[in-house]
């Protein structure tokens, strides 16, 4: 009995209080969207897993009760801070084992979650340093997220249009990474250089064919996973540049093979248009610069954005690398 007592009062037992209660949290509101029950605190535009109250508030609980459960009047700022971490690791590998969210998700949001630990440790820590309040009442801040609910319609959500540019120099002359460009077919995982996307489990690219269709020029795009999807070619300029905007479907995307938060051509994310543009340099050096424009449309964007941009970026430099490759390969022969 003492044994049990002594493990009901160990920090290590919050720890897994705090992750449960991520989980718990990660249930509800993945679950509320799908019910047929629509409580009168939930907004019209209610979204769920996506919501402010689940990504803001959830994290900053998670944190507080990590830092709650110590039991310690006089917590370092660090403890305060760092503490948190173990609860929020251990959530994700629960949400990760439990299959609730996929490792794109995960590894996306886990910087985000860090974060808002540390803040709800420090706030839980500095309140519990600072005032006489009793741990009854502040492990009421586990009511935060449904707090939110009531304000998370009233938040700004603003979807933005950006812009990724990005180039690199191939020592092949226009007609030859022309030629690349139209027919990249039987691409092979080793020819792609090394990117964060594909490393956290978003599907590489195996085929990239342009053709003629009655009704125009058709970019037709395959990727690993059984992703399949089509491009309209809007303006080409032969040897110099080509452009297409894309026309995702239901079927563009399997089951499975991306996260359902994360999917291009979403309700979060969306791809919209890309533009391949040759320009030669000195010699038989051509510059290679791809652009292309996507959409991000969440309560985060604060975050989204940045994480987007520096995956985009990642992305498309491991396609410049591919045609880089090819082209001077088949430039040399």
């Amino acid at each position: 009995m003492k044994r049990m007592a002594a493990l009901k009062n160990s920090p290590l037992s919050w720890i897994f209080v705090g992750a449960s209660y991520g989980i718990l949290m990660r249930v509800l509101f993945g679950l509320w969207p799908d019910t047929t029950m629509h409580w009168a605190i939930l907004p019209d535009s209610f979204k769920g897993l996506m919501s402010a109250a689940f990504l803001l508030g959830t994290p900053t609980v998670i944190g507080a009760l990590t830092i709650l459960g110590l039991k310690d009047k006089n917590p370092s700022i660090l403890r305060m801070m760092f503490s948190p971490w173990i609860t929020v690791a251990l959530m994700l590998f629960g949400c990760a084992i439990t299959l609730l969210e996929g490792s794109i998700c995960l590894v996306i949001m886990a910087p985000l979650f860090l974060l808002l630990a540390s803040i709800g440790g420090l706030v839980m820590g500095l309140t519990i340093r600072f005032t006489n309040r009793t741990r009854s009442e502040l492990s009421s801040v586990a009511l935060l997220p449904m707090l939110m609910l009531m304000a998370d319609s009233n938040l700004p959500v603003q979807p933005r249009v950006l812009e990724l540019r990005r180039s690199v120099e191939v020592k092949a002359p226009p007609q030859v990474i022309w030629k690349e460009i139209l027919e990249a077919r039987n691409i092979h995982p080793e020819e792609l250089p090394l990117s964060f996307p594909h490393l956290i489990g978003v599907p590489k690219p195996v085929e990239g064919i342009n053709f003629q269709t009655p009704e125009g020029e058709v970019r037709q795009s395959r990727w690993e996973k059984g992703v399949n999807f089509v491009g309209i070619v809007t303006s080409r300029d032969d040897n110099h540049s080509i452009g297409w905007r894309y026309a995702f479907n239901a079927h563009s995307f399997p089951k499975g093979s991306m996260d359902d938060h994360v999917a291009i051509g979403g309700k979060y994310y969306d791809i919209l248009d890309t533009t391949f543009n040759l320009t030669p340099a000195d010699g038989q050096v051509t510059r290679l610069e791809i652009v292309a424009h996507y959409k991000v449309n969440s309560c985060i964007n604060f975050y989204a954005i940045p994480i987007s941009r520096w995956m985009g970026n990642s992305f498309i430099d491991s396609i410049l690398g591919l045609y880089k490759s090819r082209s001077e390969h088949r430039h040399s022969i």
